[in-house]
């Protein structure tokens, strides 16, 4: 028989992934996991996340889907033996094995492929700094989930002079406090030249816990404020229109169901298609009470505060990381 043109591809081993710091999100992140791994279906030719990419990003992939291989075997590490447990109560009603550890961080860098950095930014040198973990995670990728804190900085902690061995891919990723309900929207930030299997694998993990965007260095400081810092935002929104109701003579428990699904209705048409301002302008009529409040809003210079506040956010994220570096 003639050898067939194509031949077939090897099989690529299942990848291992380790926590290193799983802290309350790396815990969030894990537990989104283990729940995508019990829907994920092997057989299917391609990758399907919530990932969306921005069209100036040169990593994107949305042309280009690849079959993923999801990792098997899986490590969280912790700093204490309290923590472990918390850990380990969380993911308690998975099937998928996960070996938690504390005080053995080399342990579970060494035996994964994938290692996520989840642990304090001010404990970064304490993390990485030893010999062992750097050596654990050379040719390896790690994912970066601390704030303020950038690639380069993790690169030059993990430089090993003489070492000509392959250096470790760093990539930086930001959810927010919503990765606890799968809500999250995470923005990251990978080298030129990362691989389309690494990009989308990096989308898997992060698109079980919401939505994924790909994004520049540039524009870093300004997605974490927009996505990070604004769930803190709309909760003082919601809070202020809440106490406004209870003065009204609703009750609070009420009044928060409400409010937050109003909220959340009006998020759901935006990423529908409907641009706020038609949002806006569906709800108004002339004459009417909403048309009042809008204005009441405008008296108060509610778009300028708003705005302000995420300008000002932004620049002090830009503050707490030159004076980390100074």
């Amino acid at each position: 028989m003639p050898p067939s043109d194509v031949s077939a591809p090897e099989p690529t081993p299942a990848p291992g992934l380790a926590i290193l710091g799983c802290g309350n999100l790396g815990t969030a992140l894990l537990c989104g996991v283990l729940a995508s791994i019990q829907t994920y279906d092997p057989t299917s030719p391609t990758i399907s996340t919530n990932s969306n990419k921005s069209s100036s990003n040169p990593t994107s992939t949305d042309s280009l889907p690849t079959k993923l291989t999801i990792p098997k075997n899986f490590a969280a590490y912790t700093r204490t033996s309290a923590s472990a447990a918390r850990v380990s109560t969380a993911i308690a009603s998975f099937p998928t094995a996960v070996s938690v550890l504390h005080g053995a961080d080399a342990l579970a860098a060494i035996n994964a492929d994938i290692i996520i950095l989840g642990c304090q930014p001010a404990d970064l040198e304490t993390c990485l700094g030893k010999d062992e973990i750097r050596k654990a995670v050379r040719g390896k990728h790690l994912i970066s989930i601390l704030a303020g804190v950038t690639i380069s900085d993790i690169e030059a902690i993990l430089q090993i002079p003489g070492d000509d061995r392959p250096s470790t891919t760093v990539i930086r990723a930001m959810p927010n406090t919503a990765s606890f309900v799968r809500e999250s929207m995470t923005v990251i930030e990978a080298p030129e030249g990362t691989s389309v299997h690494t990009l989308q694998m990096v989308d898997w993990l992060f698109g079980s816990i919401g939505t994924v965007r790909h994004i520049t260095a540039s524009t870093f400081d300004t997605c974490t404020a927009l996505c990070a810092s604004t769930p803190a935002f709309f909760a003082v929104i919601l809070e202020a229109l809440i106490d406004g109701a209870v003065a009204l003579g609703l009750d609070r428990e009420n009044a928060q169901v409400m409010a937050a699904q109003a909220m959340k209705g009006s998020a759901e048409l935006v990423l529908s298609g409907e641009h706020p301002s038609i949002v806006k302008e569906k709800i108004t009529t002339p004459g009417g009470s909403t048309i009042r409040g809008i204005l009441k809003l405008e008296e108060g210079n509610m778009r300028a505060v708003m705005a302000g506040t995420l300008i000002e956010c932004k620049m002090a994220a830009e503050r707490l990381g030159s004076k980390k570096k100074g």
